[in-house]
């Protein structure tokens, strides 16, 4: 007499939720949904729908850098367009024979009379070729990081604030007939906040603070009357504000707060050129 084998139920086959005509024996982890082989995604357990997948993906709290930016991989789409941008100029200063820097570098006496766009077009002219092979440098080497500490659009937003504070500090400071080129007051702003956002995190911070003392001290000895270095200065005071406005905003609400500030700074400043102007 042959002993009984092991009892064996058969997989219950019903048609997949997605494809009702495609038959399957698996059913979703989670929702018990019945699940073919294309919808089926490996789970810790079992396997998972699209949808519950979907849904507890949605439920992850995504990594966030220091500044509030959440965690992707390099690619500083913003620094590739303000490198561009400074080539661009460039090449249309050399075609024009000068005519670019005319139009876009800051000029008290034009801003005098009206031209309130110099004080951000400034940031994209950086003068002779020597001067944009440096800053598309400083650019690759340290934006694109930065960037992707940031986001691309406080990084964008910082980088034409820091050039505007640049701006605004010498037309407040210098002679009525100076003019001056932005783009590095507005990347030395963008290494001041990271010297804030490395402040936040308990880093070591004191060579930053040399670098931006010795980029202001050359400044003042290679050029002291052309008040190139007021620029830097003041670049750096407003690229240092919105990096403590961006690093340390609250995390409730964080993307508005730092919005608003770093506008908020921005109509400070452009509220002290139109005070200067009123008082001229």
């Amino acid at each position: 007499m042959s002993e009984p084998g092991p009892s064996f139920t058969a997989p219950n086959f019903t048609g997949c939720y997605r494809h009702p005509e495609r038959m399957t024996g698996i059913t979703c982890q989670r929702c018990r949904r019945p699940i073919c082989g294309e919808c089926m995604t490996e789970a810790s357990v079992g396997f998972q729908c699209p949808r519950c997948v979907g849904v507890g993906r949605s439920t992850v709290r995504q990594a966030r850098t220091r500044f509030g930016a959440v965690v992707r991989p390099v690619s500083a789409p913003a620094t590739k367009v303000i490198m561009g941008t400074f080539v661009a100029v460039w090449l249309l200063d050399l075609v024009s024979r000068g005519s670019a820097t005319e139009l876009l570098a800051m000029s008290n006496s034009h801003v005098l009379i009206g031209q309130f766009w110099r004080l951000v077009t400034t940031s994209l002219v950086s003068g002779q070729l020597l001067g944009v092979l440096m800053n598309l440098l400083v650019l690759w080497l340290a934006g694109r990081a930065l960037e992707s500490e940031l986001g691309s659009w406080r990084f964008a937003l910082l980088f034409l604030a820091s050039g505007f504070g640049g701006a605004t500090l010498f037309f407040l400071v210098a002679p009525v007939t100076a003019w001056s080129i932005g783009a590095t007051s507005a990347i030395v702003g963008l290494l001041a906040a990271n010297t804030i956002g490395k402040a936040k995190t308990g880093e070591d911070v004191r060579g930053d603070i040399g670098l931006l003392v010795l980029l202001v001290l050359y400044a003042v000895l290679v050029g002291f009357a052309s008040f190139g270095w007021v620029s830097l200065i003041g670049g750096i005071i407003v690229g240092g504000v919105s990096g403590a406005i961006l690093a340390y905003a609250p995390r409730q609400n964080r993307m508005a707060i730092q919005l608003v500030g770093m506008l908020s700074l921005v109509a400070v400043c452009l509220g002290l050129v139109v005070a200067k102007i009123a008082l001229w």
